[in-house]
C-alpha cells in the first residue's frame, strides 16, 4: 500500500514549515510505503527552501512540483497527476496533524471500504476568538466544533482540509472542477465540495473518520466580520457557478432575517452572525446567476 499525502500550497511558507514538521512525525505501519509532494502553486515566498529542508530531512520520499495555473483546483489536480500512491491524502498548507493521523485515516478508509474519507478538522486559535464566533460558525471556518461526538456523515460536514481519497475515485467521478476554487486573493471556494457531491451523487461511498484529526492554525486575520462575510458570499457565488439544487430561495432569506432579529434578541451573537452569513451567501448565490446569465463567469 502506497499513500500519497497532498498539500498544496500559496505563499505561505511559515504555516508549511509547522505542517510539514507534523508529517514527518507521523506514525507509520511497516506495510505502508508513504511520500510527500507539496504542490507550489506559483509561490514567491521562502516555499522551495522550506520545502527542500523538509525533503533532505523527511523519513519518507518528499518533493516539491510547481503549478504555474493559479488557483486551488488546479494545485489539486497536479497533485493527482503527480502522485504515486494508491491513496491521496490532501491536507492544507495551515494544519497539523497528529501523529496518528494517517493510520487513522486508512484504517476507516479500509474498514468500511470508503471511496473517500474526511477527518476531523480542529480549529487552533492563535489568538482569542471574539465571543461572536462559537460553534454555530465554525463550519464557516471549515473546521468541526470540539465534539466526544463525530459530526454527521453530510456534505456540509467533509473538509478538504482532511480528506483521503482513492485513485479510483478520480477515475471514476472526475477531478475537481478548474472553473471553482481560490485563485489567489480570490476566496471562492466550493471545488471540494462540489466533488464530494459528485462522489455521493454517483453512488460513491463517502464518510468521516471521527479518528483522523489535524488542527487548523486560525490566525487573527481570519477572526473578523468582514473577512466571514467575505467568504459567504465567495461560497455563494461558488455554489452558483457549481450548478445543481440550492435552497436559495427567497423565503430562505426572508427565514434567516427573521432568526438573525430572534437570536440578537436572546443574546445569541453566534447565532445571530450565522443567520446574517446566510444572508450574505443567499446574496452570493444571485450575484453568480445573474453572472452566468450575462456570460461574465471567470474563465
Amino acid at each position: 500500500m502506497k499513500i500519497t499525502v497532498a498539500i498544496p500550497t500559496h505563499n505561505r511558507c511559515q504555516t508549511l514549515a509547522l505542517t510539514l514538521a507534523s508529517v514527518a512525525a507521523i506514525e507509520r505501519d511497516p506495510e505502508v510505503e508513504l511520500e510527500c509532494l507539496v504542490i507550489d502553486n506559483n509561490c514567491t515566498d521562502a516555499t522551495a527552501a522550506v520545502v527542500a529542508e523538509f525533503a533532505g530531512a523527511a523519513p519518507f520520499p518528499a518533493r516539491r512540483v510547481f503549478e504555474p495555473r493559479q488557483g486551488s483546483s488546479f494545485a489539486r489536480n497536479r497533485a493527482v497527476r503527480e502522485a504515486a500512491g494508491e491513496l491521496i491524502f490532501f491536507i492544507d498548507d495551515d494544519v497539523i496533524v497528529e501523529p496518528d493521523w494517517a493510520q487513522q485515516l486508512l484504517a476507516a478508509m479500509r474498514a468500511r471500504k470508503l471511496d473517500a474519507a474526511c477527518g476531523i478538522v480542529l480549529a487552533r486559535w492563535q489568538s482569542t476568538p471574539p465571543r461572536w464566533l462559537g460553534e454555530e460558525v465554525y463550519g464557516k471556518l471549515a473546521v468541526h466544533p470540539q465534539s466526544a461526538a463525530p459530526p454527521a456523515e453530510k456534505l456540509s460536514q467533509y473538509f478538504s482540509a482532511n480528506v483521503g481519497l482513492t485513485r479510483q475515485c478520480f477515475e471514476r467521478f472526475g477531478r475537481f472542477r478548474e472553473d471553482l476554487g481560490v485563485v489567489g486573493n480570490n476566496p471562492m471556494s466550493g471545488e471540494d465540495t462540489e466533488l464530494f457531491g459528485r462522489i455521493i451523487a454517483g453512488g460513491g461511498k463517502m464518510g468521516i473518520a471521527p479518528r483522523a484529526v489535524v488542527h487548523h492554525l486560525i490566525g487573527p486575520e481570519r477572526m473578523t466580520r468582514a473577512y466571514f462575510r467575505r467568504k459567504s458570499f465567495a461560497f455563494g457565488v461558488g455554489s452558483a457557478f457549481a450548478g445543481g439544487r440550492s435552497y436559495n430561495r427567497a423565503d430562505k432569506l426572508v427565514k434567516n432575517v427573521v432568526r438573525m432579529a430572534a437570536a440578537a434578541v436572546r443574546g445569541k451573537p453566534s447565532l445571530a452572525f450565522y443567520h446574517q452569513l446566510e444572508c450574505v451567501n443567499f446574496f452570493g448565490y444571485w450575484y453568480g446567476r445573474v453572472a452566468l446569465a450575462r456570460g461574465t463567469r471567470r474563465q
